[in-house]
């Protein structure tokens, strides 16, 4: 496996293979975290859902146990495991000294660095400088956001939105800058919501925005605050099929939808998958291959 490092504390390592079956996949991924020295991440990602086809991955940041791996690899039968060395690096600071401002539609998302030097006429949010990701560059953020405007164009009077996977709640923000109303963010992973607090912090709108742990529309808030003028949700084709019933319950007869984290290939599905539970496409934004679209509820 090539793990030999002359000097194993001023590197870290990383570990990838690919496998066929999600069931398989999170198998491999659970064996991963138990082993001895512990991985600092592990990563379980889809990359063909056709082929149905994963990857899983995991960070360490001391040399990694070749014989553990290697049992693993046969307990599995696994192709090996690449393995890559990198050297120590402090990502946030390199996040904060490379990143430059995104610019969609009217919003500009920034860190501190660039404080001060939005664009007249822009909106600004800013991402706390201890952020390494969610920093508004990939095309379903951007989309999202460039949809939050063509909305709030046609209806500048909404009053109940919820973002459903906040991620680092720049949607919840771009949306509250929008319509100045209380925003529900949830996401099923607790530290998605601690980012997206440092968030609302770094912005001052701790009370506006309403965060919360959650999956999908499974917490009670959402009962409560429910049925919402708009749902957003930026995460994945899987998850957002799986939600169409979900999100026909709690959106109000007239209500619309942002739905992003799919690609080209898989807009079909998703489209097909709201239009049987009472929804048409209104409007779609197609960025770097990754599509936006805008659905209502007949």
């Amino acid at each position: 496996m090539g793990l030999n490092s002359e000097n194993p504390q001023s590197t870290c390592f990383s570990i990838f293979t690919s496998l066929y079956g999600e069931g398989k996949a999170y198998e491999v991924t659970h064996a991963l975290e138990r082993i001895v020295p512990e991985p600092v991440g592990v990563a379980t990602i889809e990359i063909d859902e056709r082929e149905n086809l994963w990857e899983v991955s995991a960070y360490f940041d001391t040399k990694p146990d070749e014989i553990a791996i290697a049992l693993i690899e046969k307990l599995y039968n696994l192709k090996p495991f690449k393995v890559s060395k990198l050297p120590n690096t402090d990502w946030v600071a390199k996040v904060n000294r490379d990143l430059t401002p995104v610019r969609a539609g009217n919003f500009w998302i920034y860190i501190n660095k660039d404080q001060g030097k939005a664009p007249s006429g822009t909106i600004p949010i800013k991402i706390a400088s201890s952020m390494a990701f969610g920093t508004g560059h990939h095309g379903t953020t951007q989309g999202c956001l460039e949809m939050l405007e063509r909305v709030y164009h046609k209806n500048p009077e909404l009053g109940s939105i919820v973002d459903i996977g906040c991620g680092t709640g720049i949607l919840s923000m771009a949306a509250s800058r929008l319509w100045g109303c209380k925003i529900l963010a949830s996401d099923n992973d607790a530290v998605a919501i601690e980012v997206t607090l440092e968030n609302t912090r770094a912005n001052l709108m701790e009370s506006q925005i309403i965060c919360t742990i959650a999956d999908g529309f499974e917490h009670s808030i959402h009962k409560d605050m429910s049925p919402f003028d708009l749902i957003i949700a930026n995460i994945l084709l899987k998850p957002l099929v799986g939600l169409a019933p979900d999100v026909n319950k709690h959106l109000k007869d007239g209500g619309a939808a942002i739905l992003s984290g799919i690609m080209l290939n898989q807009e079909h599905q998703l489209s097909t998958g709201y239009e049987e539970h009472g929804f048409c496409v209104e409007d779609r934004i197609v960025l770097d291959e990754w599509v936006t679209l805008l659905l209502t509820k007949k």
